[in-house]
């Protein structure tokens, strides 16, 4: 059994305790559990508990590893006033594997990121030992209309996605099937 992947988190010292970001855990077990909801929801063709099922899950900023491999870095979040209102270090599992007993986090999730509707910039860089296909930096700008019920996704090598640093904007989970599939299509992802 492997050794349990740490979850490391910094955060801006510059910014005040009540606008600081803090960090979910979630476990490949909660995932796992998750995905076998959804698979049952797939089966009975009922969207609205699958998205209930995955609103539970994700936070406002959610970091996903679609590749085998362990992947290192950061990712800071701008809200629309310029100030940071993320800044924070990862290490996130490989999609594929188990965790070990530990159940540490395999994929990093941000809360009280958003301060209200408006244009967000994502930075992601990863350590020069986790790049992607030779890429270790994304920035975009996204626009967040209604933070209550919408999520940064930071996808890490999604295989139907174009690009091996994606960052999109999702209403319900299953946006991100359909926004993947867009921009692996050469359509719009974000």
């Amino acid at each position: 059994m492997g050794s349990p992947n740490p979850l490391r988190l910094s955060s801006d010292p510059v910014e005040s305790s009540a606008n600081q970001s803090s960090a979910t855990q979630t476990t490949r077990r909660r995932l796992l559990a998750a995905g076998g909801g959804l698979a049952t929801v797939g089966l009975t063709g009922c969207m609205g508990a699958l998205n209930s099922v995955a609103e539970a899950i994700l936070k406002d900023v959610n970091v996903i590893n679609g590749t085998d491999a362990e992947r290192s870095g950061s990712v800071t979040v701008v809200g629309p006033d310029g100030e940071t209102r993320l800044s924070a270090e990862f290490t996130v599992s490989p999609q594929e594997g188990d965790s070990s007993e530990g159940e540490t986090s395999s994929t990093p999730t941000y809360k009280d990121v958003f301060t209200g509707s408006g244009e967000y910039t994502v930075s992601v860089s990863l350590d020069s030992n986790s790049a992607i296909d030779g890429t270790t930096d994304a920035e975009t700008t996204v626009t967040v209309d209604n933070p209550d019920d919408q999520h940064i996704i930071v996808g890490l090598g999604a295989s139907e996605s174009g690009s091996p640093i994606e960052i999109l904007v999702i209403d319900d989970f299953s946006d991100l099937a359909e926004q993947t599939n867009e921009s692996a299509d050469g359509g719009e992802g974000a």
